[in-house]
């Protein structure tokens, strides 16, 4: 009996879990095409497996996406596997745009670490995403590779699709292209020269980001408006000489290697980035950015080696910054010595609200002990996050967080980070096996438990440390 009743509950249980209709995939094709608008191109080939409706809606879909992170790890790892790695990933990328039928791309992206090699592919991915009116464009060749170091077989931007390869317009069907949807453009590891450069701003007349890296063909470049560019970055071009902006409404600049720069009414800059890596050093950007620091919200300065030894006297040469809000500090530091001559460019930011300061330790540095600094006494009234990354734990650290617990009276906040940073110091002689980083980091992360938790530290104030 008992049997019975079982199994005519599992029949009565099985036709109560009938499953409901799918309503959705029976919308119109254009609405449903609407929703994967929505989803991330990875996400909208994922829709194809729902049902027969559903097969082949990513193809309109208007975001293109096409990046392989688990191949770049693996060229990485065994650089034998370079040439077959960019041969699927070719592949890959064809097959996808010989199915796609949107007529319009919102984005198109290609992350992959390809050279001129696959010049010709890359060369019909441009055309195909251009003659779809895209938006938003990055090409980022770079692979694993480092920013730092230039590379002579990178894969150069070509002149036919923009029209200025000297053809005529019967010879040259590129030549009509219309570049006006463009709205934001990013290169990494893409050659380009000066020419070709202002061209794009020239006949992108929505362009409001337009993002340049790892280049070694630009020498001199001139951005003159009237412009819609909001946010402009050179940086990695190691070869550049000047860089001239004129009569532009340039929101954020962030600019590196550049011998001289030249700004000429530029009203409307508030963050500034400036990478030092050239042969002038941070002194030359610098000087040609003492038009706007009194605007300045937003300061970032990533100090090279050389520099970071003369970091007291660059600092004094400094003008006031009396609206800076966020001043963020990259230094490449060698040794354990005193890091309170930052105070100089800090005691001129009279509104600072949140001081970043980043430090990029040599692999071989010791912590010792030394002699306390000295730093003028100055009360920061608006100052309330301070955050130091790459702490060890030596002298210098410790000092900095003693000197702003006493002088910044609205202090709310103390981030201390073990974590050394990596992303804006393109050093390969610096460079560490993960491993051994990571053992570094979690011996910093004791030394700051133990050495941190001696100080006394106002009720008001969070010490928080990653």
């Amino acid at each position: 009996m008992g049997k019975v009743a079982s199994g005519f509950g599992l029949r009565k249980c099985a036709k109560r879990k009938k499953l409901p209709e799918d309503h959705i995939s029976q919308l119109p094709h254009e609405i449903l095409v609407h929703i994967v608008s929505f989803l991330t191109f990875k996400e909208a080939v994922r829709t194809s497996v729902l049902s027969k409706h559903w097969t082949d809606l990513w193809t309109y879909s208007a975001q293109l996406d096409f990046c392989d992170f688990s191949a770049l790890e693996r060229i990485a790892e065994y650089k034998g596997l370079r040439k077959r790695e960019r041969r699927k990933f070719v592949k890959w990328v064809n097959k996808v745009l010989q199915s796609h039928k949107a007529l319009a791309l919102d984005e198109f992206r290609v992350h992959f670490d390809l050279k001129r090699s696959s010049r010709e592919a890359i060369d019909e991915w441009l055309q195909f995403a251009f003659a779809r009116k895209v938006q938003r464009l990055e090409l980022d060749l770079s692979g694993h590779d480092n920013l730092g170091c230039q590379c002579p077989k990178s894969y150069a931007f070509p002149y036919g699709p923009l029209g200025i390869s000297g053809k005529s317009l019967e010879s040259n069907p590129y030549a009509l292209i219309d570049f006006k949807s463009l709205k934001a453009l990013s290169f990494t590891r893409v050659n380009m020269s000066g020419d070709v450069l202002e061209f794009i701003l020239r006949n992108c007349q929505y362009l409001e980001r337009l993002v340049v890296r790892g280049s070694n063909d630009l020498i001199n470049v001139e951005v003159s408006g009237p412009l819609a560019l909001k946010h402009l970055e050179i940086c990695f071009c190691y070869n550049i000489e000047c860089l001239t902006i004129r009569d532009a409404d340039l929101v954020s600049l962030k600019v590196s290697c550049v011998d001289t720069l030249v700004l000429n009414n530029v009203q409307m800059l508030a963050e500034v980035y400036v990478y030092s890596y050239s042969r002038t050093g941070v002194r030359g950007v610098i000087a040609g950015l003492s038009c706007c620091l009194l605007k300045l919200e937003v300061l970032t300065l990533c100090i090279s080696y050389d520099e970071a030894k003369q970091l007291k006297e660059m600092l004094h040469e400094l003008p006031q910054l009396p609206k800076l809000k966020q001043l963020t500090l990259h230094i490449l530091a060698e040794e354990d010595e005193s890091l309170l001559g930052l105070i100089s460019l800090i005691r001129g930011s009279s509104n600072l609200e949140k001081l970043v300061i980043k430090m990029r330790w040599d692999s071989e540095t010791v912590i010792r002990r030394r002699k306390l600094g000295k730093a003028i006494n100055h009360s920061f009234q608006h100052l309330k996050v301070f955050e130091l990354s790459g702490f060890l734990g030596c002298t210098s650290d410790i000092e900095l967080v003693k000197y702003f617990l006493k002088t910044a009276v609205a202090l709310e906040k103390i981030i201390i980070d073990p974590r050394w940073d990596r992303g804006d110091f393109c050093c390969p002689e610096l460079e560490m096996e993960v491993e051994e980083a990571t053992e570094k980091e979690k011996g910093s992360r004791r030394r700051a438990k133990q050495q941190l938790n001696r100080l006394i530290v106002p009720s008001h104030v969070e010490l928080v440390i990653l």
